[in-house]
């Protein structure tokens, strides 16, 4: 979701193509995961930013997104959104 892939002076380099390396498949979300996966969605253009790229999301927005999506187990939603938070910012934040 946050992850650009190589340049084309790098796979250029390694003598591939866009197409050699774009995954078009499918992919699978597992029910317990499907809430969070839709919060985290709802709320993908709520982060926060610093001086060095983005630090985190705006849990005050992923608050009122659980609210209006009437989540009722919100702390367990809230791990799980944690968890693909920490995996984005890895991958966004990559030098």
């Amino acid at each position: 979701m946050y992850d650009s892939g190589p340049s084309d002076e790098e796979l250029k380099a390694l003598y591939m193509t866009r197409e050699d390396v774009e995954d078009t498949s499918d992919f699978e979300i597992w029910p317990e995961n499907w809430i969070p996966f839709l919060v985290f969605s709802e709320v993908s253009t709520q982060w926060r930013v610093g001086a060095g790229g983005a630090t985190g999301l705006d849990y005050v927005a992923v608050k009122w997104v659980m609210g209006l999506m009437k989540i009722k187990k919100k702390y367990e939603v809230l791990r799980a959104i944690r968890t693909m938070e920490s995996s984005a910012l890895k991958t966004m934040n990559k030098s």
